[in-house]
């Protein structure tokens, strides 16, 4: 999976989190190939030959997250459920023959393309045994107005960029074109004793659930067409946590202090 560099794309981003109110903001917005490259093709060849790579693996549910996907999701396709009779069987693009969109579901290889995103996006991360729930397909209206209601909050003068955020999405990837789904590490952890639902990350190293990060968004789009992903990822961060994220270092101050001898 080849990264694909965008100027504007990055001086987007610094502009954005230069502008953060009371927060620290690392925010992601990358493209990448969907062509693999050489170290992703000797992986993919020491793959367990048994795995079969069309069969399905259930989505996380509509109803558990945030925004609900309606048949407008990505294609303008139909949505039909896995249990749902089909005409075509296992599809690696996710579509039947009658070009339904199975919306609970993913095959394996999708996942694997989704995981091996977010592990060139966060290198310092693992992402590859995440569970195939921790995404679901979501609505491109219903994203864009959960994200500009979080960014509102803590971008100074965010109306002025929505405009180019969004611009730059669609020169990029087409949303109208693609199936785009939402990442979510967290599931419910139900405790018989007290009674009670906590949250608890799918991973030891978690960016999104780490201290200090006081919520996170994360989602990929992809199409097909274009052998493309675009990968969008939020992440509020509290200015007291010990983060390692050096969004824009003063170098005069280190050069006005003395050096040590």
């Amino acid at each position: 999976m080849k990264f694909l560099e965008s100027s504007e794309m990055d001086v987007f981003s610094q502009t954005l989190v230069t502008g953060a109110i009371d927060c620290v903001i690392d925010f992601k917005l990358e493209t990448y190939s969907s062509k693999m490259v050489t170290s992703e093709k000797k992986q993919w060849k020491s793959n367990d030959k048994s795995v079969i790579w069309d069969e399905r693996q259930p989505l996380g549910s509509y109803e558990e997250t945030v925004m609900s996907a309606s048949p407008s999701v990505g294609h303008n396709h139909r949505l039909r459920h896995l249990s749902e009779r089909s005409c075509s069987g296992g599809s690696d693009n996710d579509f039947d023959n009658n070009d339904y969109l199975i919306k609970d579901s993913i095959s394996r290889k999708r996942l694997y393309d989704l995981t091996q995103v977010l592990n060139c996006s966060f290198p310092d991360h693992d992402f590859t045994n995440a569970n195939s729930e921790a995404f679901a397909l979501v609505n491109y209206t219903d994203l864009s107005r959960l994200v500009d209601m979080k960014l509102e909050t803590i971008v100074r003068d965010y109306h002025i960029r929505r405009e180019e955020l969004w611009g730059l999405i669609d020169d990029a990837i087409v949303p109208g074109d693609c199936q785009i789904y939402r990442f979510t590490s967290e599931f419910y952890k139900y405790c018989v004793i007290s009674n009670l639902c906590s949250f608890k990350s799918q991973f030891e190293d978690d960016p999104f659930t780490e201290d200090g990060c006081i919520w996170a968004l994360a989602f990929i789009f992809y199409n097909k067409a274009l052998k493309r992903f675009v990968i969008l990822t939020i992440r509020c961060l509290s200015k007291q946590a010990d983060t390692s994220i050096e969004i824009f270092p003063d170098f005069s101050e280190d050069e006005a202090e003395p050096h040590e001898k």
